[in-house]
């Protein structure tokens, strides 16, 4: 059956709480590169970022394609090497999305992850099953908090942007899901949730919300 809304999650902070491992990843690549990071850097400006903006925030320069792709290289292998694991799905994701999968709700990834990344992800965590479509950072020209990578999973989904609701965690992830037209549901793992701003309705975890709640809130908003 056809619902009157799509379900969009960013990946990052969304379906697994990675921030930990991407924190200590991106720190043992400065360390190599002899290069100053603290934690405020990284979790309230860097997270949610697309690696090309990241290292560019780094390096304070744009990065060459060959040089960019070895760099990337070094650090996504530092993040799966950190993760693979103990990585694990938020509490009551995959309840929520195989009640949501029942209910007939098309559902999307959208990450500023490479593609490897997203896919390593939804492996470890068992909920690859539910995705319909996947937009990673292999497909958009512009970063979050740009709403590029929203509006084009939106499409994906056949859903008009306003009809979509989508799941983030970081400030520049929110930004770019009201700057989409969206509507953001905030998810404090990356931040606490008095931190969260500009958004319909915040959750620790997917424990919290469920189908009903989500239409009650469709029928408020539109």
């Amino acid at each position: 059956m056809n619902q009157p809304f799509a379900l969009i999650f960013d990946m990052d902070g969304v379906i697994a709480d990675t921030g930990d491992f991407h924190e200590k990843a991106w720190f043992a690549f400065c360390k190599n590169h002899n290069i100053p990071i603290d934690s405020k850097l990284f979790r309230n400006i860097l997270f949610g970022m697309s690696n090309r903006e990241t290292l560019k925030i780094l390096f304070s320069r744009e990065i060459p394609s060959e040089e960019f792709e070895k760099y990337v290289d070094e650090k996504e292998k530092l993040f799966r090497e950190l993760a693979a694991k103990t990585v694990k799905p938020l509490n009551g994701l995959n309840k929520f999305l195989e009640e949501a999968r029942t209910a007939g709700f098309k559902m999307a990834v959208a990450s500023s992850a490479p593609l490897k990344n997203i896919i390593f992800i939804l492996e470890k965590t068992e909920t690859g099953k539910y995705f319909d479509q996947i937009t990673s950072a292999d497909e958009i020209l512009n970063s979050k908090p740009h709403p590029e990578i929203f509006v084009k999973t939106a499409a994906k989904t056949g859903y008009q942007p306003a009809d979509c609701f989508v799941f983030e965690d970081s400030f520049a992830g929110i930004q770019a899901g009201n700057s989409a037209g969206m509507k953001v549901i905030g998810v404090a793992s990356t931040h606490k949730l008095d931190e969260l701003s500009n958004t319909i309705f915040n959750i620790h975890n997917f424990e919290e919300i469920n189908i009903q709640k989500l239409h009650r809130l469709f029928e408020a908003t539109s």
